[in-house]
Protein backbone atom coordinates (compact mmCIF):
# COMPACT_ATOMS: atom_id res chain seq x y z
CA UNK A 1 0.00 0.00 0.00
CA UNK A 2 2.55 2.54 0.78
CA UNK A 3 4.57 1.87 -2.75
CA UNK A 4 1.16 3.12 -4.02
CA UNK A 5 0.64 5.68 -2.23
CA UNK A 6 4.67 6.65 -3.33
CA UNK A 7 3.49 6.10 -6.34
CA UNK A 8 0.32 8.54 -6.83
CA UNK A 9 2.28 11.16 -5.05
CA UNK A 10 4.86 11.33 -7.18
CA UNK A 11 3.08 11.57 -10.19
CA UNK A 12 0.99 14.40 -8.63
CA UNK A 13 4.51 16.38 -7.68
CA UNK A 14 5.32 15.57 -11.43
CA UNK A 15 2.43 16.93 -12.75
CA UNK A 16 2.53 20.28 -10.72
CA UNK A 17 6.10 20.82 -11.62
CA UNK A 18 4.94 20.79 -15.44
CA UNK A 19 1.81 23.18 -14.64
CA UNK A 20 4.29 25.52 -13.23
CA UNK A 21 7.33 25.23 -16.23
CA UNK A 22 3.98 26.17 -18.38
CA UNK A 23 3.50 29.51 -16.71
CA UNK A 24 6.47 30.92 -17.33
CA UNK A 25 5.98 30.07 -21.01
CA UNK A 26 2.79 31.65 -21.06
CA UNK A 27 4.13 34.79 -19.16
CA UNK A 28 4.74 37.10 -22.09
CA UNK A 29 1.67 36.83 -23.53
CA UNK A 30 -0.08 37.74 -20.41
CA UNK A 31 2.06 40.36 -19.77
CA UNK A 32 1.11 42.01 -23.33
CA UNK A 33 -2.73 41.78 -22.65
CA UNK A 34 -1.85 43.17 -19.22
CA UNK A 35 -0.05 46.53 -20.71
CA UNK A 36 -2.78 46.88 -23.59
CA UNK A 37 -5.63 46.94 -20.40
CA UNK A 38 -3.54 49.66 -18.96
CA UNK A 39 -3.66 51.38 -22.45
CA UNK A 40 -7.43 51.86 -22.04
CA UNK A 41 -9.72 54.04 -21.04
CA UNK A 42 -11.14 52.79 -17.39
CA UNK A 43 -15.04 53.06 -18.18
CA UNK A 44 -13.64 50.75 -21.12
CA UNK A 45 -12.15 48.01 -19.08
CA UNK A 46 -14.28 44.72 -18.55
CA UNK A 47 -14.20 43.17 -15.23
CA UNK A 48 -11.74 40.22 -15.19
CA UNK A 49 -13.03 36.60 -14.68
CA UNK A 50 -12.92 34.34 -11.98
CA UNK A 51 -10.93 31.97 -13.64
CA UNK A 52 -7.82 34.29 -14.48
CA UNK A 53 -4.02 33.17 -13.19
CA UNK A 54 -3.69 33.02 -9.65
CA UNK A 55 -6.78 32.51 -8.83
CA UNK A 56 -8.22 29.16 -7.05
CA UNK A 57 -11.80 27.71 -7.73
CA UNK A 58 -13.46 25.38 -5.95
CA UNK A 59 -16.90 23.59 -7.47
CA UNK A 60 -19.29 20.46 -7.35
CA UNK A 61 -21.45 18.78 -10.24
CA UNK A 62 -24.45 16.01 -10.26
CA UNK A 63 -25.04 14.12 -13.11
CA UNK A 64 -25.30 10.20 -14.03
CA UNK A 65 -22.56 7.50 -14.16
CA UNK A 66 -21.85 4.02 -15.69
CA UNK A 67 -19.24 1.87 -15.84
CA UNK A 68 -18.74 -0.21 -19.14
CA UNK A 69 -16.30 -2.41 -20.72
CA UNK A 70 -14.80 -4.60 -18.42
CA UNK A 71 -16.31 -8.15 -17.72
CA UNK A 72 -18.41 -8.52 -14.51
CA UNK A 73 -17.89 -4.63 -13.43
CA UNK A 74 -19.94 -3.78 -16.55
CA UNK A 75 -22.05 -6.87 -17.57
CA UNK A 76 -25.94 -6.37 -17.45
CA UNK A 77 -24.47 -2.45 -15.93
CA UNK A 78 -26.70 0.04 -15.55
CA UNK A 79 -26.78 4.18 -15.38
CA UNK A 80 -27.11 5.31 -12.14
CA UNK A 81 -26.60 8.74 -10.57
CA UNK A 82 -22.87 9.98 -9.61
CA UNK A 83 -21.25 13.19 -8.37
CA UNK A 84 -17.95 15.18 -8.24
CA UNK A 85 -15.99 17.95 -6.56
CA UNK A 86 -13.05 20.19 -7.77
CA UNK A 87 -11.03 22.33 -6.22
CA UNK A 88 -8.72 24.38 -8.89
CA UNK A 89 -5.86 26.28 -9.31
CA UNK A 90 -5.07 28.55 -12.49
CA UNK A 91 -1.21 29.13 -13.14
CA UNK A 92 -1.32 30.49 -16.67
CA UNK A 93 -4.02 31.42 -19.07
CA UNK A 94 -3.59 28.21 -20.58
CA UNK A 95 -2.87 25.97 -17.99
CA UNK A 96 -4.21 25.02 -14.46
CA UNK A 97 -4.07 22.29 -12.35
CA UNK A 98 -7.47 20.23 -10.55
CA UNK A 99 -7.50 17.40 -7.40
CA UNK A 100 -10.69 16.10 -7.42
CA UNK A 101 -12.87 13.50 -5.18
CA UNK A 102 -15.97 11.90 -6.80
CA UNK A 103 -18.45 8.91 -6.55
CA UNK A 104 -19.72 6.77 -9.40
CA UNK A 105 -21.82 3.47 -8.78
CA UNK A 106 -23.58 1.10 -10.87
CA UNK A 107 -26.49 -1.37 -10.35
CA UNK A 108 -27.37 -4.39 -12.82
CA UNK A 109 -30.65 -5.25 -14.81
CA UNK A 110 -33.18 -6.63 -12.41
CA UNK A 111 -33.77 -9.58 -15.10
CA UNK A 112 -32.21 -12.81 -13.10
CA UNK A 113 -29.06 -12.75 -15.12
CA UNK A 114 -26.64 -14.73 -12.85
CA UNK A 115 -23.95 -13.24 -10.79
CA UNK A 116 -20.72 -14.96 -11.43
CA UNK A 117 -20.12 -17.19 -8.51
CA UNK A 118 -22.41 -18.13 -5.81
CA UNK A 119 -21.90 -15.26 -2.77
CA UNK A 120 -21.60 -17.04 0.74
CA UNK A 121 -23.83 -14.76 2.49
CA UNK A 122 -26.59 -15.56 0.59
CA UNK A 123 -26.27 -18.77 -1.04
CA UNK A 124 -30.14 -19.07 -1.57
CA UNK A 125 -29.81 -15.83 -4.69
CA UNK A 126 -27.57 -16.97 -7.45
CA UNK A 127 -28.68 -13.58 -9.38
CA UNK A 128 -26.68 -10.07 -9.85
CA UNK A 129 -30.30 -8.19 -9.43
CA UNK A 130 -29.27 -6.81 -5.83
CA UNK A 131 -25.25 -6.50 -7.07
CA UNK A 132 -23.62 -2.64 -6.80
CA UNK A 133 -20.30 -1.32 -7.93
CA UNK A 134 -19.08 1.63 -6.62
CA UNK A 135 -15.96 3.51 -7.31
CA UNK A 136 -14.56 6.32 -5.24
CA UNK A 137 -11.90 7.91 -7.19
CA UNK A 138 -9.70 10.86 -6.08
CA UNK A 139 -7.57 12.18 -8.76
CA UNK A 140 -5.25 14.95 -9.80
CA UNK A 141 -5.04 16.49 -13.56
CA UNK A 142 -3.43 19.07 -15.52
CA UNK A 143 -6.00 20.92 -17.99
CA UNK A 144 -5.22 23.02 -21.08
CA UNK A 145 -7.47 25.76 -21.10
CA UNK A 146 -9.11 27.21 -24.45
CA UNK A 147 -11.09 31.08 -23.49
CA UNK A 148 -13.73 32.24 -25.58
CA UNK A 149 -15.94 35.57 -24.79
CA UNK A 150 -17.99 33.60 -22.17
CA UNK A 151 -17.14 30.29 -22.96
CA UNK A 152 -13.87 27.96 -21.66
CA UNK A 153 -13.20 24.34 -22.76
CA UNK A 154 -10.65 22.52 -21.23
CA UNK A 155 -8.94 19.37 -21.84
CA UNK A 156 -6.98 17.10 -19.17
CA UNK A 157 -5.26 14.30 -17.89
CA UNK A 158 -3.47 12.60 -14.58
CA UNK A 159 -3.25 10.01 -12.14
CA UNK A 160 -5.81 8.73 -9.53
CA UNK A 161 -6.32 6.62 -6.67
CA UNK A 162 -9.26 4.23 -6.67
CA UNK A 163 -11.26 2.96 -3.75
CA UNK A 164 -13.72 0.24 -5.32
CA UNK A 165 -15.95 -2.44 -3.26
CA UNK A 166 -18.72 -4.82 -4.61
CA UNK A 167 -22.05 -5.05 -2.08
CA UNK A 168 -24.96 -7.62 -2.63
CA UNK A 169 -27.84 -6.62 -0.77
CA UNK A 170 -25.87 -4.01 1.11
CA UNK A 171 -22.97 -6.10 2.20
CA UNK A 172 -19.89 -6.58 0.66
CA UNK A 173 -19.07 -9.85 -1.28
CA UNK A 174 -16.93 -12.09 -0.42
CA UNK A 175 -14.87 -14.44 -2.82
CA UNK A 176 -16.26 -17.71 -2.48
CA UNK A 177 -12.49 -19.69 -2.52
CA UNK A 178 -10.74 -17.03 -0.69
CA UNK A 179 -13.03 -15.34 1.55
CA UNK A 180 -11.54 -12.66 1.12
CA UNK A 181 -14.01 -9.29 0.54
CA UNK A 182 -14.55 -7.28 -3.03
CA UNK A 183 -13.12 -4.25 -1.61
CA UNK A 184 -9.53 -2.27 -1.83
CA UNK A 185 -7.74 0.81 -3.33
CA UNK A 186 -6.51 0.60 -7.25
CA UNK A 187 -4.00 3.18 -8.85
CA UNK A 188 -4.90 4.43 -13.01
CA UNK A 189 -5.52 7.48 -14.33
CA UNK A 190 -8.01 9.96 -15.81
CA UNK A 191 -9.26 11.95 -18.58
CA UNK A 192 -12.10 14.42 -18.49
CA UNK A 193 -13.16 17.33 -21.13
CA UNK A 194 -15.47 19.91 -20.08
CA UNK A 195 -17.51 23.91 -20.99
CA UNK A 196 -17.76 26.55 -18.61
CA UNK A 197 -19.89 29.70 -18.89
CA UNK A 198 -19.59 32.90 -17.25
CA UNK A 199 -22.64 35.34 -16.39
CA UNK A 200 -21.93 38.67 -16.74
CA UNK A 201 -23.48 40.02 -13.31
CA UNK A 202 -21.14 37.07 -11.65
CA UNK A 203 -18.21 37.08 -13.30
CA UNK A 204 -16.34 34.49 -10.50
CA UNK A 205 -18.92 32.05 -10.87
CA UNK A 206 -19.61 29.75 -13.94
CA UNK A 207 -22.17 26.78 -14.99
CA UNK A 208 -20.03 23.75 -16.47
CA UNK A 209 -20.55 20.58 -17.79
CA UNK A 210 -17.96 18.01 -17.62
CA UNK A 211 -17.22 14.14 -19.08
CA UNK A 212 -14.91 12.28 -17.52
CA UNK A 213 -13.64 8.54 -17.58
CA UNK A 214 -11.92 6.59 -14.74
CA UNK A 215 -9.43 3.61 -15.43
CA UNK A 216 -8.72 1.35 -12.39
CA UNK A 217 -6.69 -1.59 -12.37
CA UNK A 218 -8.83 -3.62 -10.00
CA UNK A 219 -7.23 -7.23 -11.09
CA UNK A 220 -5.95 -9.20 -7.69
CA UNK A 221 -5.46 -13.49 -8.71
CA UNK A 222 -4.59 -13.99 -5.30
CA UNK A 223 -7.32 -12.43 -3.65
CA UNK A 224 -10.57 -12.18 -6.09
CA UNK A 225 -10.22 -15.53 -8.48
CA UNK A 226 -14.53 -16.33 -8.61
CA UNK A 227 -15.22 -13.17 -10.35
CA UNK A 228 -14.95 -9.26 -10.12
CA UNK A 229 -11.31 -9.62 -10.87
CA UNK A 230 -10.43 -7.56 -13.65
CA UNK A 231 -9.65 -3.83 -14.92
CA UNK A 232 -12.74 -1.32 -14.84
CA UNK A 233 -13.75 1.95 -16.36
CA UNK A 234 -15.80 4.47 -14.73
CA UNK A 235 -17.58 7.30 -17.05
CA UNK A 236 -19.79 10.22 -15.95
CA UNK A 237 -21.41 13.09 -17.68
CA UNK A 238 -22.48 15.86 -14.93
CA UNK A 239 -22.92 19.72 -14.86
CA UNK A 240 -22.56 21.52 -11.61
CA UNK A 241 -21.37 25.60 -11.09
CA UNK A 242 -17.67 26.85 -10.06
CA UNK A 243 -16.76 29.45 -7.56
CA UNK A 244 -13.49 31.37 -8.02
CA UNK A 245 -11.11 33.67 -6.14
CA UNK A 246 -8.03 35.62 -6.04
CA UNK A 247 -5.22 33.93 -4.08
CA UNK A 248 -2.71 36.14 -5.05
CA UNK A 249 -0.96 37.81 -1.78
CA UNK A 250 -2.05 41.75 -1.54
CA UNK A 251 0.61 44.04 -2.12
CA UNK A 252 1.62 45.97 0.92
CA UNK A 253 0.82 49.48 1.13
CA UNK A 254 2.96 51.67 0.35
CA UNK A 255 4.62 54.52 2.62
CA UNK A 256 4.95 58.16 1.45
CA UNK A 257 8.25 59.54 2.85
CA UNK A 258 7.59 62.61 5.22
CA UNK A 259 8.82 65.77 3.76
CA UNK A 260 12.70 66.75 5.15
CA UNK A 261 12.28 70.24 7.37
CA UNK A 262 13.19 72.94 6.16
CA UNK A 263 15.80 75.36 6.86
Amino acid sequence: MNSRVRWVSGAVVLLLTGASACLAADAPASAVAADSTAAQPAAAVAKPRGDQPGYGGIGGQLGVGYVPGYEDYSKYAQVRMSFSANWRYTISRSWRWQISPGFVWTGYSQHSNPAPFQDPNFPTDPYKDDYLTLVLPISAQIQWVHRGKSLVWHAGAGPGAYRVWVENHRKVVPDPVTFDHHKGIYLGGTGEIGMEHFFRALPTTSFEVTLDAHYFDAKRDDQFPSGFNSAGLAMGLRAGANYYFSLKPKPKPTETPLPLPSK
